[in-house]
């Protein structure tokens, strides 16, 4: 049997709704996107790259070499008219081929295709999820179609034996909603260029691979042009960096796409410069529609250069409580602050019989008697517990949880539970992250130079909004509601210990912080704002040598 769409649309010169046949010659990306036959797929793209064409083509070959029923849904009833009555039919009407496959007494809600039915569906109506049996489920426009319907509709697929197949189609909108939650579950492949002159292969990006000033794509390496030649002939890799064969390679669920209009061959460097530069078109309209990307806000990240704004030269004096914040885990991440700023950061990961990375947080505490530590429970259960059976009162352990509405972000134990921490997460994320954008609210005392390993964790950390079934309704049947949540995309440790010693601060330290408003966080009931002492004492980072020992 036949398993390649993209040689059968070559073989029967298939032509799209205008008549014109379909070429891979100068949109080579989408060859491998026709062939893809996984049960799970995953695609983002930008408008214009006849995807519509694709996702007919295909669904009419799934129909009638592979025999599967299928439910393709559009986000109204309206947008089904128009893509059926429109270009579903006018591609028939082309094609000798798909003539002899269609009956021509169907309605605009199904099409019978040899032995098995493609049923149209819109998503705005949910008894339309009802009642029909499907074996592949093509979701086209996810982004704007009802997600609580798409999953009544991945019902349908329940009573196959390999679970149903699912396709997921989009330009995105925001980070965490729509296809992008079926991306995240995928392999991520991205089309990869080969520059003609160093050799260095790339994925297209904005704005490193476009010279602004010349209004050309660029080698991110030479800095030399890209001519449409490198641009039309790329490879598809995954995220791993393994190149596209056929298959899935490695423990992921879906196998995910991504286009973007730089991978456009009649898109020029000029054309994608004029639309982020129109002041009719926001930046989420530049992510969706011209990177294929979803949004994610400022509010939803901060950039390390943002942090590091927070540097400042002056000199701690380490008057007052030394907070250390731990993250454990492979090996361990500290913070240390007071009152006046975070004075010092660092890490051990090397653990030989002769050399336990606690020993370094052993010599905080010795050196500052007041000091306490705030570490994560979770990372390393033992070596953090004999820290603390070692310095009674000294060391809490913090347990995340769920998001609670309620006006505490922070539970200290009391009596036997004296000693554990609980804090909500993303809820306490968000916080800091408002106090460090907010600037001088948490000084850094050092140079940027210092602090920058430090504040590239920041730059790993994004906030999405994710389904969650916390909501039921009268029948108590569960419902889909949503939570911002906080998750990274590599390695974010500082990130925890700077929460962990916020937490601790603002209960053993005096606090950077006094009580504001409730409101000054979006999305948050109430908080507390770190409110800095301006002082001119503080300790450099600098003044630590390699082995965490103080050289003053």
């Amino acid at each position: 049997m036949e398993r390649l769409p993209a040689l059968w649309t070559l073989k029967y010169k298939i032509k799209n709704e205008v008549g014109t046949e379909i070429d891979f010659t100068k949109r080579k990306f989408l060859w491998d996107i026709y062939n893809d036959l996984s049960p799970k797929q995953a695609l983002l793209k930008p408008p214009q790259i006849g995807a519509t064409v694709m996702n007919t083509l295909k669904s009419l070959y799934v129909a009638k070499k592979i025999g599967k029923q299928i439910i393709y849904t559009l986000p109204t009833q309206g947008d089904v008219q128009d893509m059926v009555g429109g270009s579903f039919n006018r591609i028939i009407a082309q094609n000798p081929i798909l003539k002899e496959w269609v009956k021509d007494h169907d309605t605009v809600e199904q099409k019978s295709v040899g032995d098995s039915i493609i049923f149209y569906r819109g998503t705005f109506t949910a008894k339309q999820a009802m009642m029909i049996p499907s074996g592949l489920n093509i979701h086209d426009e996810v982004d704007a179609s009802d997600p609580n319907v798409i999953v009544q509709y991945e019902n349908r697929l329940q009573a196959q034996e390999d679970g149903g197949w699912r396709w997921y189609f989009s330009h995105p909108s925001l980070s965490g909603h729509g296809v992008d939650v079926y991306w995240q579950k995928s392999d991520m492949k991205e089309w990869h260029v080969t520059c003609p002159y160093c050799k260095h292969q790339q994925v297209l990006t904005w704005p490193d691979n476009i010279d602004i000033q010349r209004g050309v794509y660029i080698c991110t390496k030479c800095k030399e042009e890209l001519p449409n030649e490198a641009r039309i002939n790329g490879v598809w890799k995954n995220k791993d960096g393994i190149e596209w064969d056929g298959k899935i390679v490695g423990d992921y669920e879906f196998s995910g796409w991504h286009v973007s209009q730089l991978m456009l061959w009649n898109k020029s460097a000029r054309d994608i410069i004029n639309v982020y530069n129109d002041p009719q078109k926001d930046k989420q309209y530049f992510y969706n529609y011209v990177l294929g990307l979803p949004y994610i806000g400022s509010e939803d990240k901060i950039e390390p250069s943002t942090v590091l704004k927070n540097c400042v030269d002056v000199v701690n004096d380490q008057a007052g409580r030394i907070i250390i914040g731990v993250d454990t885990g492979h090996g361990i991440h500290f913070t240390l602050m007071n009152q006046q700023g975070v004075f010092y950061y660092g890490n051990e990961t090397e653990i030989t019989a002769s050399k336990d990375p606690y020993d370094t947080l052993r010599g905080f505490l010795r050196r500052w008697p007041k000091s306490i530590v705030v570490s994560d429970q979770g990372g390393d259960l033992i070596g953090i517990r004999k820290l603390q059976a070692e310095f009674p009162g000294r060391v809490f352990l913090v347990f995340y949880r769920k998001d609670r509405k309620s006006v505490d972000l922070v539970s200290w134990g009391k009596d036997e539970e004296y000693g554990k921490v609980t804090v909500d997460r993303n809820r306490m994320m968000t916080l800091v992250v408002e106090q460090i954008r907010d600037i001088g609210r948490v000084p850094l005392n050092g140079t940027k130079e210092e602090f920058s390993e430090w504040a590239s964790h920041f730059g790993n950390i994004y906030r999405e909004k994710v389904a969650v079934k916390d909501v039921k309704d009268k029948d108590n049947k569960e419902l889909y509601g949503g939570e911002y949540v906080w998750k990274r995309n590599g390695p974010d440790h500082y990130c925890h210990t700077l929460l962990y010693a916020i937490v601790g601060l603002q209960r053993y330290g005096g606090g950077l912080a006094k009580i504001v408003a409730e409101g000054a966080l979006d999305r948050l009931p109430t908080g507390r704002m770190v409110d800095a002492e301006q002082t001119m004492s503080f300790v450099r980072a600098s003044d630590f040598n390699q082995n965490n020992q103080w050289n003053g």
